[in-house]
Protein backbone atom coordinates (compact mmCIF):
# COMPACT_ATOMS: atom_id res chain seq x y z
CA UNK A 1 0.00 0.00 0.00
CA UNK A 2 1.43 2.99 -0.59
CA UNK A 3 1.38 6.52 0.95
CA UNK A 4 -0.21 9.63 -0.83
CA UNK A 5 0.12 13.56 -0.14
CA UNK A 6 -2.67 15.88 -0.91
CA UNK A 7 -1.34 19.55 -0.79
CA UNK A 8 -2.95 23.24 -1.45
CA UNK A 9 -1.51 25.08 -4.43
CA UNK A 10 0.52 27.22 -2.38
CA UNK A 11 1.98 24.24 -0.09
CA UNK A 12 1.08 26.04 3.21
CA UNK A 13 -1.13 23.12 3.94
CA UNK A 14 -1.60 19.03 3.49
CA UNK A 15 -2.29 15.80 4.48
CA UNK A 16 -0.74 12.59 3.85
CA UNK A 17 -3.01 9.54 3.61
CA UNK A 18 -2.12 5.70 5.02
CA UNK A 19 -3.92 4.58 1.51
CA UNK A 20 -2.82 6.43 -1.33
CA UNK A 21 -4.59 4.67 -4.15
CA UNK A 22 -7.81 6.52 -5.64
CA UNK A 23 -11.04 3.85 -5.05
CA UNK A 24 -13.21 5.56 -8.06
CA UNK A 25 -13.21 8.20 -10.51
CA UNK A 26 -16.71 10.17 -11.33
CA UNK A 27 -16.80 12.93 -13.58
CA UNK A 28 -19.95 15.33 -11.99
CA UNK A 29 -22.29 17.74 -13.36
CA UNK A 30 -23.83 19.17 -9.91
CA UNK A 31 -24.23 22.60 -9.81
CA UNK A 32 -22.83 22.55 -6.31
CA UNK A 33 -19.28 21.22 -7.37
CA UNK A 34 -19.19 24.29 -9.97
CA UNK A 35 -19.79 26.52 -7.49
CA UNK A 36 -17.65 25.43 -4.72
CA UNK A 37 -14.84 25.25 -7.54
CA UNK A 38 -16.07 28.56 -9.19
CA UNK A 39 -15.77 30.15 -5.26
CA UNK A 40 -12.43 29.02 -4.76
CA UNK A 41 -11.13 30.09 -8.11
CA UNK A 42 -12.89 33.64 -7.58
CA UNK A 43 -10.43 33.87 -4.40
CA UNK A 44 -7.54 32.92 -6.19
CA UNK A 45 -8.10 29.21 -6.85
CA UNK A 46 -7.32 27.36 -9.75
CA UNK A 47 -9.97 27.69 -12.53
CA UNK A 48 -12.78 24.86 -13.25
CA UNK A 49 -13.72 22.74 -15.63
CA UNK A 50 -17.28 22.74 -16.68
CA UNK A 51 -17.19 18.68 -16.12
CA UNK A 52 -15.16 18.28 -13.15
CA UNK A 53 -13.06 15.19 -12.57
CA UNK A 54 -13.51 13.89 -9.21
CA UNK A 55 -11.74 10.78 -7.30
CA UNK A 56 -12.46 8.84 -3.67
CA UNK A 57 -9.67 8.52 -1.75
CA UNK A 58 -9.95 6.43 1.43
CA UNK A 59 -10.00 8.77 4.49
CA UNK A 60 -7.60 7.83 6.30
CA UNK A 61 -5.06 10.54 7.05
CA UNK A 62 -1.68 9.86 9.10
CA UNK A 63 -0.10 13.65 8.63
CA UNK A 64 -2.00 16.67 8.65
CA UNK A 65 0.50 19.91 7.98
CA UNK A 66 -0.91 23.89 7.91
CA UNK A 67 -4.01 23.25 10.00
CA UNK A 68 -3.74 27.17 10.47
CA UNK A 69 -4.24 27.67 6.88
CA UNK A 70 -7.20 25.06 6.42
CA UNK A 71 -11.17 26.13 6.96
CA UNK A 72 -14.09 24.12 6.30
CA UNK A 73 -16.89 25.86 4.12
CA UNK A 74 -20.30 25.11 3.46
CA UNK A 75 -22.59 26.18 0.56
CA UNK A 76 -25.55 27.53 2.60
CA UNK A 77 -27.21 26.26 5.49
CA UNK A 78 -30.17 23.65 5.54
CA UNK A 79 -30.21 22.92 2.22
CA UNK A 80 -32.85 20.40 1.33
CA UNK A 81 -30.98 18.73 -1.64
CA UNK A 82 -28.82 15.71 -0.48
CA UNK A 83 -25.38 17.31 -2.64
CA UNK A 84 -25.68 20.28 -0.84
CA UNK A 85 -24.87 18.89 3.01
CA UNK A 86 -20.92 18.75 1.58
CA UNK A 87 -17.90 20.11 3.89
CA UNK A 88 -15.18 21.25 2.13
CA UNK A 89 -12.03 21.94 3.16
CA UNK A 90 -10.09 25.24 1.75
CA UNK A 91 -6.55 26.21 2.03
CA UNK A 92 -7.12 30.10 3.20
CA UNK A 93 -4.07 31.10 1.21
CA UNK A 94 -4.48 29.84 -2.58
CA UNK A 95 -8.36 28.33 -2.22
CA UNK A 96 -7.44 25.08 -3.18
CA UNK A 97 -9.49 22.35 -2.26
CA UNK A 98 -7.74 19.45 0.07
CA UNK A 99 -10.87 17.55 0.47
CA UNK A 100 -14.58 16.68 0.83
CA UNK A 101 -16.94 15.45 3.53
CA UNK A 102 -20.46 14.02 3.01
CA UNK A 103 -22.20 12.22 5.55
CA UNK A 104 -22.97 9.38 2.69
CA UNK A 105 -19.51 8.77 2.83
CA UNK A 106 -19.68 7.39 6.23
CA UNK A 107 -16.02 8.53 7.04
CA UNK A 108 -14.93 5.69 4.53
CA UNK A 109 -13.95 7.91 1.75
CA UNK A 110 -13.91 11.34 0.83
CA UNK A 111 -14.22 13.40 -2.86
CA UNK A 112 -10.75 14.71 -3.96
CA UNK A 113 -10.63 16.79 -7.39
CA UNK A 114 -6.63 16.64 -8.40
CA UNK A 115 -6.75 19.99 -10.73
CA UNK A 116 -7.34 21.80 -7.52
CA UNK A 117 -4.79 20.61 -5.41
CA UNK A 118 -1.49 18.70 -5.61
CA UNK A 119 -2.65 14.76 -5.34
CA UNK A 120 0.30 12.21 -5.31
CA UNK A 121 -1.49 9.28 -4.96
CA UNK A 122 -2.47 6.64 -8.08
CA UNK A 123 -4.85 8.32 -9.54
CA UNK A 124 -4.74 5.50 -12.55
CA UNK A 125 -8.48 4.21 -11.87
CA UNK A 126 -10.54 4.61 -15.32
CA UNK A 127 -13.73 6.86 -15.47
CA UNK A 128 -16.57 4.94 -13.81
CA UNK A 129 -19.43 7.17 -14.45
CA UNK A 130 -20.90 10.52 -15.27
CA UNK A 131 -22.63 11.51 -12.13
CA UNK A 132 -25.94 14.63 -11.59
CA UNK A 133 -25.90 15.75 -14.53
CA UNK A 134 -29.30 16.97 -14.26
CA UNK A 135 -28.01 20.24 -13.93
CA UNK A 136 -25.55 19.88 -17.09
CA UNK A 137 -26.77 21.57 -20.17
CA UNK A 138 -24.49 22.48 -23.74
CA UNK A 139 -24.65 26.01 -21.99
CA UNK A 140 -22.23 25.02 -19.67
CA UNK A 141 -19.86 23.17 -21.31
CA UNK A 142 -18.83 20.19 -23.86
CA UNK A 143 -21.34 16.92 -23.70
CA UNK A 144 -19.78 13.60 -22.25
CA UNK A 145 -18.05 11.57 -24.43
CA UNK A 146 -16.95 8.71 -22.36
CA UNK A 147 -18.91 5.63 -23.34
CA UNK A 148 -20.10 5.04 -19.49
CA UNK A 149 -23.43 4.91 -17.66
CA UNK A 150 -24.67 8.76 -16.82
CA UNK A 151 -26.94 9.28 -14.40
CA UNK A 152 -28.62 12.09 -13.74
CA UNK A 153 -29.45 12.52 -10.28
CA UNK A 154 -29.96 10.65 -6.69
CA UNK A 155 -33.14 12.18 -5.62
CA UNK A 156 -34.59 8.95 -6.65
CA UNK A 157 -33.93 5.70 -5.10
CA UNK A 158 -34.51 3.81 -8.52
CA UNK A 159 -31.35 5.46 -9.75
CA UNK A 160 -29.03 4.98 -6.40
CA UNK A 161 -30.19 1.17 -6.72
CA UNK A 162 -28.75 1.48 -10.75
CA UNK A 163 -25.42 3.47 -9.72
CA UNK A 164 -24.53 1.01 -6.25
CA UNK A 165 -24.87 -1.85 -8.64
CA UNK A 166 -21.92 -1.06 -10.78
CA UNK A 167 -19.30 -3.23 -8.45
CA UNK A 168 -16.81 -0.61 -8.02
CA UNK A 169 -19.10 1.77 -6.79
CA UNK A 170 -20.28 -0.54 -3.95
CA UNK A 171 -17.19 -1.25 -2.97
CA UNK A 172 -16.21 2.18 -2.54
CA UNK A 173 -18.75 2.97 -0.40
CA UNK A 174 -19.25 -0.07 1.60
CA UNK A 175 -17.69 -0.42 5.50
CA UNK A 176 -14.11 0.09 6.48
CA UNK A 177 -12.58 -3.94 6.64
CA UNK A 178 -9.08 -2.67 8.10
CA UNK A 179 -8.55 -0.07 11.09
CA UNK A 180 -8.00 3.45 10.55
CA UNK A 181 -4.01 4.33 10.72
CA UNK A 182 -4.68 8.04 11.31
CA UNK A 183 -7.94 9.96 11.67
CA UNK A 184 -10.86 10.44 8.75
CA UNK A 185 -11.31 13.65 6.87
CA UNK A 186 -14.52 14.72 9.02
CA UNK A 187 -12.92 14.39 12.36
CA UNK A 188 -9.73 16.37 10.43
CA UNK A 189 -12.81 19.38 9.90
CA UNK A 190 -13.99 18.86 13.76
CA UNK A 191 -10.64 19.64 14.24
CA UNK A 192 -10.34 23.09 12.54
CA UNK A 193 -13.22 24.34 14.23
CA UNK A 194 -16.80 25.41 13.14
CA UNK A 195 -17.92 25.18 9.64
CA UNK A 196 -18.31 28.51 8.06
CA UNK A 197 -21.48 28.54 5.82
CA UNK A 198 -21.00 30.59 2.78
CA UNK A 199 -24.84 31.23 2.43
CA UNK A 200 -24.15 31.34 -1.16
CA UNK A 201 -27.47 31.30 -3.80
CA UNK A 202 -28.16 27.95 -5.21
CA UNK A 203 -27.25 27.38 -8.64
CA UNK A 204 -25.82 31.23 -8.69
CA UNK A 205 -22.94 31.06 -11.36
CA UNK A 206 -19.73 33.05 -9.22
CA UNK A 207 -17.57 33.52 -12.32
Amino acid sequence: MITAVIECTCTKCSITLADGKAKLKFQCGCEDCRQALQYGHSHGGIKPDPLPELFYMASDIIEVRGKESMKALQLRDEDPDILGMSTRIYCTECYSIIGVDHPIYEDNVFLNFPKHCRNTGDLSVPLTAYVNMIDYTEKIGPLPTEDVPLFTTGRFQQELDRIFSIPVVADTFKPRELPLEGITLSQLIQDLGPVTLLGLEKGKVLI
